[in-house]
């Protein structure tokens, strides 16, 4: 009985252990890096570009299968680091759309994530490729990295 009760406290203890491991890197990514996450969605559609300093993934599916990496060039990520810097982070979820085409199924929703120091901060829901003044050269630049 004592072997038994040994083995499970080792067992717990060692998952703990793990788990604490991979939460350090998770907040580690958190604090040093940028993440932008451009998400376009409908009943049929699903699109979703994340891009980072190093690369860009590209998904076509809600499962979240066969994701297409690619790679992101110094000067893209520095257009995509001074556009960042131009938005006001903390009013972004309260940006206005200048259009609401996706109310009526004619457009996917979509929005856009930034990931920066921690903090995930997202927008109001837009019309693909058509989000607020505010955003709009960055989403426009997160898709022609997309395209390439």
């Amino acid at each position: 009985m004592k072997l038994l009760i040994t083995c499970l406290t080792l067992i717990v203890l060692a998952c703990n252990s793990a788990k604490v491991s991979n939460d350090s890197t998770l907040e580690e990514f958190g604090k040093n890096e940028l993440k932008l996450i451009y998400q376009a969605h409908t009943r049929g559609f699903f699109e979703e570009v994340s891009i980072t300093e190093k690369s860009m993934v590209f998904l076509n599916n809600r499962k979240r299968i066969n994701p297409v990496n690619g790679s992101i060039t110094s000067e893209e990520w520095k257009a995509c680091i001074d556009l960042v810097d131009t938005i006001d982070l903390k009013s972004m979820s309260q940006l206005t759309a200048p259009s609401n085409l996706r109310k009526t199924d004619r457009v996917p929703f979509a929005y856009l994530a930034i990931i920066k120091k921690g903090d995930t901060l997202k927008s109001s829901d837009f019309d693909h490729k058509n989000p607020p003044k505010e955003l709009k050269e960055l989403v426009d630049l997160i898709l022609s990295i997309k395209e390439n």
